[in-house]
């Protein structure tokens, strides 16, 4: 996650960089064919934890490098061996996306026939091929398809998905690409042949092209273990277990079970963050994250009714159990445990003064609920979570207008404009 290419670089959410500073330039290489084995944290991906069966901030990613031209045809073949002969996969379940063509920047790219015929000659069933435009399978390094101002890697990608069963689907043209829940991606493989020059709007040839292919482990275990989610399989169901006995609140179903996905992914992040170096929660960088992290487990642990001071040092035990053995670093638990109440501390401060603006605030709208626009100032100035702030107006009977709330969110961040409550309260973040 700290790549020792990158002293700085902190949290690997892909294996680019260090093939780009250790492979790619750094070591004399012997060969052009690589293999690694790296845990990726996505801080990026938080607000999709618990929301559905796939996502985790923290995954293990095995990847394969190959240097170089390298026909797609044997990427593609590779891909099914890998998935069908070493994995088991059954292959009636197993459906495969390549890129149809579209516009990137000023080029309009053509169908990538290439990997599309290499499928159909895999052994995969003829109509479980889907063919998918740029948002789905054309690949390009950092900020978008359309930000030109750093020069960037691009390329078609095509993608495996295994289908858990026409019971889960969203619609009778359901396929790879929904985000109903019945399709898991699993394995993916870039074709990094070109790049878009900095400052400039088409794209060109790679000298130095490479292949990367990766698969999700957790993701995989879920597959192969029947589990309805990646929270149930083995490595990670244990958490999940043990939280559960701490919960102190009755909630409904959907909110517990997500509550708890939530606390067990973020804690599991936390130990193998702070185990690789990472430093004491702040304000900037690597330190906003753990900050983040802590935060947002708090949150849970309140509206549960969970004390962290129980329940952290089992959860820690178990998650100790689980990680690679060079991982498991003396006094590593203790670190997190010192971290964490550390922050609980000055984050239940904010907390009481925030519930006391929000009860002040209800007062002045004269018995009616929270508008949007209050909901986000009080989660944006006086650091009470939108969480929290339904849990507060459930119990007082009154309506959380979420769509509003998005809606001002969404609004505010395409302006970039503070948020105000009346005249003159202005909505800033706090630290």
């Amino acid at each position: 996650m700290i790549d020792p290419s990158i002293p700085m670089s902190f949290v690997m959410s892909a294996g680019l960089v260090q093939v780009e500073n250790s492979l790619a330039k750094s070591i004399k290489r012997d060969g052009n064919r690589y293999v690694l084995v790296q845990e990726c944290f996505r801080h990026f991906d938080l607000e999709k934890v618990g929301t559905d069966d796939t996502h985790l901030s923290l995954f293990e990613m095995p990847g394969a490098f190959i240097f170089g031209p390298d026909g797609k045809s044997g990427t593609v073949r590779r891909m099914w061996t890998l998935a069908t002969s070493v994995l088991g996969l059954d292959k009636e379940h197993i459906w495969a996306t390549y890129f149809n063509g579209g516009q990137v920047m000023d080029d309009n790219l053509p169908e990538d026939i290439e990997t599309r015929d290499a499928w159909l000659k895999s052994g995969i069933l003829d109509n479980h091929i889907v063919g998918l435009g740029i948002d789905k399978n054309y690949w390009m390094q950092g900020k978008g398809i359309e930000d030109v101002s750093i020069s960037k890697k691009c390329g078609p990608n095509t993608e495996l998905f295994y289908d858990r069963g026409t019971q889960r689907a969203c619609s009778e043209n359901c396929k790879p690409g929904c985000n109903c829940g019945r399709f898991v991606e699993f394995s993916n493989s870039l074709f990094i042949y070109s790049e878009v020059k900095r400052d400039k709007r088409f794209i060109q040839l790679l000298e130095n092209p490479f292949t990367e292919t990766v698969i999700g482990t957790e993701r995989i275990a879920m597959i192969r273990q029947g589990s309805r989610s990646v929270f149930e399989i083995d490595s990670i169901k244990p958490l999940i277990t043990i939280l559960h006995q701490f919960v102190r609140k009755t909630i409904p179903l959907g909110m517990l079970i997500a509550h708890e996905r939530v606390i067990a992914d973020h804690l599991r992040g936390l130990y193998f963050l702070i185990a690789d170096g990472a430093p004491p929660p702040g304000k900037d960088g690597r330190a906003r994250i753990i900050k983040m992290l802590i935060r947002r487990v708090a949150t849970r642990q309140m509206i549960l009714g969970i004390d962290p001071r129980l329940i952290l040092p089992e959860v820690l035990d178990c998650v100790s159990q689980m990680v690679p053995e060079n991982m498991r670093e003396e006094g590593c638990k203790e670190q997190v445990i010192s971290f964490f109440l550390s922050e609980y501390e000055r984050y239940s401060k904010t907390i009481k003064r925030g519930e006391l603006k929000l009860i002040q605030i209800l007062k002045e709208n004269d018995g009616y609920t929270l508008s949007g626009l209050q909901i986000a100032c009080l989660e944006k100035q006086w650091g009470i979570p939108s969480l929290f702030t339904a849990m507060i107006l459930q119990k007082l009977g009154l309506p959380f207008r979420e769509d509003e709330y998005k809606s001002v969110l969404s609004a505010a961040n395409e302006t970039k404009e503070n948020l105000t409550i009346g005249r003159q309260t202005k909505c800033k973040r706090i630290q």
